[in-house]
């Protein structure tokens, strides 16, 4: 099995295309992110996010408390909050920056030094409108895409998670109760002492992340390329191998191996001019970046593997298939537009479970807001089961293959 993996690695090396998909066009598209978003957050930063809140009991809300005493690590409030019917904070909100309601119901409601200190430093636009039902029964809307609209969508779901873990707790009984409120306070005594913002508050790093993700997607296209090529229906080299006494199962396992080690390669090149390079800090633990990557790099080829085995699709099928997942998985997480993901957070979770380039940019993401909490080995355990499920899968499909003559 070793001779095969040295055969394929060379394969792979002389492929053009696989070195420039898989490392040069990712060097490339992360010098371009980098000259465009490096001086953006500077200038945009520590605003104060201008939100207003609805509901019947929304001055008295525990969440509303929650927002109110939210800071930046300079001890600015990350907050400009107005109290609203909801008809006219929804209007205000669909009007834009443009916005004569919206100056109207934050100017009617914010004191003359709280608008000098909320006012001229928050942002010109609404950033959402929350609306405080009762319990987890919060609920946020939002209608323009920026940098900040990220930061509200992951605090509130935070708040409805949290909520929602206290309230099966009470009714497993007072004692799972007591304990389940002293796991959240432990968890957000963590969070203050960490900063909302992170360990890189920068939100254009999401661009980064995706393009991390993209890289190991990527390498789904060169094994689909590998598996094809021993396959005995697909190509002259499939039909000797297929004649030949070698077990199929050593050659999918030594090809799996060589384009994982191939794209490890590559993203660890790609790791290093950025982070290196470039000055780019990822956030979180050095080690956890790398175990997110090599656990992403495996997620792709698996990809892979699996669509080779579509025996009755074509060879343009099959790639189709994997650049609508690339592509469009990449549109989703927030590849083109960062604040995408936050937008399909809020109305379709389920694809952020199952898009395999949305689960890498939230480990990346967690790891880097949040550390190794919950968040972070959610992410890893689907990236695992997700893996495990292509290659039985696909494992599955290659045993089913029949051919009447060789």
């Amino acid at each position: 099995m070793l001779r095969i993996y040295v055969i394929y690695i060379k394969k792979l090396l002389r492929t053009k295309s696989v070195l420039f998909w898989n490392l040069a066009f990712p060097l490339v598209l992360g010098t371009l992110f980098y000259f465009a978003f490096s001086n953006i957050y500077g200038d945009q930063s520590k605003s104060a996010m201008r939100i207003a809140i609805v509901g019947e009991q929304a001055e008295d809300h525990p969440f509303t408390r929650v927002l109110q005493e939210l800071t930046y690590e300079d001890g600015k409030k990350m907050m400009d909050i107005t109290f609203a019917d909801e008809a006219t904070a929804l209007e205000a909100l669909k009007e834009g920056d443009d916005n004569g309601l919206a100056k109207a119901i934050f100017g009617a409601s914010t004191g003359a030094k709280e608008k000098s200190d909320a006012g001229e430093a928050a942002t010109k636009h609404m950033i959402g409108v929350i609306h405080m039902g009762n319990g987890a029964d919060v609920t946020l809307t939002i209608a323009k895409n920026d940098m900040y609209q990220s930061i509200l969508s992951n605090i509130v779901s935070a708040y409805r998670q949290k909520t929602e873990f206290l309230q099966d707790s009470l009714e497993r009984g007072e004692a799972a109760y007591m304990e389940a409120m002293k796991v959240v306070a432990e968890d957000m005594e963590y969070v203050v002492n960490k900063s909302m913002a992170g360990e890189n508050k920068d939100p254009y790093v999401a661009y980064f992340y995706n393009l991390i993700a993209m890289m190991c997607m990527l390498s789904s296209i060169s094994a689909m390329d590998m598996f094809i090529s021993v396959q005995p229906n697909a190509t002259n080299t499939g039909l000797r191998i297929g004649a030949s006494g070698v077990g199929k199962w050593k050659y999918d396992m030594a090809i799996f191996l060589a384009v994982t080690s191939l794209a490890l390669v590559c993203t660890g090149v790609a790791l290093f001019y950025l982070v290196g390079i470039l000055g780019l800090s990822f956030g979180g633990s050095l080690g956890m970046i790398l175990l997110t990557s090599v656990l992403g790099n495996v997620l792709g080829v698996a990809l892979g593997y699996m669509v080779s085995h579509f025996g009755h699709l074509s060879y343009n099928a099959k790639n189709t298939i994997l650049t609508i997942i690339t592509l469009g998985g990449g549109a989703l997480s927030g590849l083109y537009m960062v604040q995408l993901k936050a937008m399909v957070e809020t109305r379709a979770p389920i694809i952020n479970r199952i898009n395999p380039m949305s689960v890498i940019t939230d480990a990346f993401y967690s790891l880097n807001m949040f550390g190794t909490g919950d968040r972070f080995y959610r992410s890893i355990l689907t990236m695992i089961a997700l893996t495990a499920g292509l290659i039985i899968i696909g494992a599955i499909l290659g045993r089913r293959d029949q051919y009447e003559s060789l």
